[in-house]
């Protein structure tokens, strides 16, 4: 790659180092207080204790799907604009704004063109600051009452920077913007950047959420834990090889660059389907506009779409959709 002129080659040590350097704070005491010990220096029963702060629980993928039908697919687009930029991504320049701006502008109308073409609903998740930056987005959404709309935080932040109380407080400001625009409260709740801290769960509980959708514990719906017990939250877990930043997107901030063939894309995301069509399980996929909202890329979203329709026994439904029928399945 080149930028300005010069050349950019971009190690794995490099990206690493970026990672780590947007992540130092890696754990909060009781009280929420950030702290950087090193972990090695934790005994076994702090390692435990850390990582049992969010688990996976029981499989609930039900033994089938309504209607007859063999897998569950469901589509999910984060609609991050500008606060993806000005918020996790730390840049409020122009030029970066813009590209969240694209989102909104040319690819939202794109997104909705080619649900509206198939007959499929999806899950928008919005920042609340989306929401203000751009009012029309929300109508736009709600114009199909079978689309869903999904909590994701204020304005994009990084959760990992938050005491619990800022946590709390600004999820609290970020609902209080989502029901003016959306006028209900929401059922899923996904985090920025997909990352929780050790409150993160305990304050989705309190704000009442069904279902979470950050994690990569499984392929397939799962019971949520937190130190131990059951949650009561469904987990519709996420994953990086089926979301369009990690393979489509530029971002020299963390020195992540993939400008990867649509073609490869496809490939990908068609066996990935083929794998959950043959396990009867769950298929969902992660997208931004702002991404996949470009021209080729659209086009092979329509022909992913053209051939997971050509299979039979496909119940394409909303996250809130299939985070109800599993909970109802499962007798939760």
């Amino acid at each position: 790659m080149r930028e300005a002129g010069r050349d950019i080659r971009v190690s794995g040590a490099t990206m690493l180092a970026a990672m780590l350097a947007m992540t130092s704070v890696f754990a909060h005491d009781h009280d929420g207080t950030p702290h950087e010990q090193p972990i090695w220096t934790w005994t076994p029963d702090q390692i435990v204790a850390h990582i049992d702060t969010v688990r996976a629980g029981a499989d609930l993928t039900p033994k089938g799907w309504p209607g007859g039908n063999k897998v569950a697919v469901t589509f999910s687009f984060d609609v991050d604009t500008e606060p993806v930029w000005i918020g996790f991504q730390e840049q409020s320049s122009p030029s970066y704004m813009s590209r969240g701006e694209y989102g909104a502008r040319v690819g939202m109308p794109r997104v909705m063109k080619l649900l509206a073409k198939h007959d499929i609903p999806a899950t928008f998740f919005i920042p609340a600051m989306t929401m203000e930056l751009h009012p029309e987005v929300v109508p736009t959404i709600q114009a199909n009452p079978r689309n869903e709309i999904g909590f994701h935080s204020y304005v994009h932040e990084n959760p990992l920077r938050l005491t619990s109380k800022e946590e709390r407080r600004i999820y609290s400001q970020a609902m209080t913007l989502f029901e003016k625009h959306v006028g209900k409260k929401p059922s899923g709740f996904r985090s920025a950047a997909w990352d929780l801290t050790e409150s993160t769960i305990a304050i989705v509980k309190e704000m009442g959420f069904v279902y979470e959708s950050s994690m990569m514990a499984d392929d397939r719906p799962y019971a949520l834990m937190s130190q131990g017990k059951d949650t009561g939250l469904v987990e519709l877990p996420v994953e990086w090889i089926l979301d369009d930043w990690p393979l489509f997107q530029i971002s020299w901030p963390t020195k992540h660059v993939a400008l990867r063939n649509a073609e490869d894309v496809y490939s990908i995301w068609k066996d990935e389907f083929d794998g959950a069509y043959e396990e009867g399980t769950l298929y969902l996929l992660t997208l931004h506009p702002q991404v996949i909202g470009h021209r080729y890329r659209m086009a092979m979203l329509d022909r992913l779409v053209t051939y997971i329709k050509s299979k039979p026994g496909v119940w394409f439904a909303t996250h809130e959709e299939i985070a109800l029928y599993v909970k109802q399945q499962a007798g939760r």
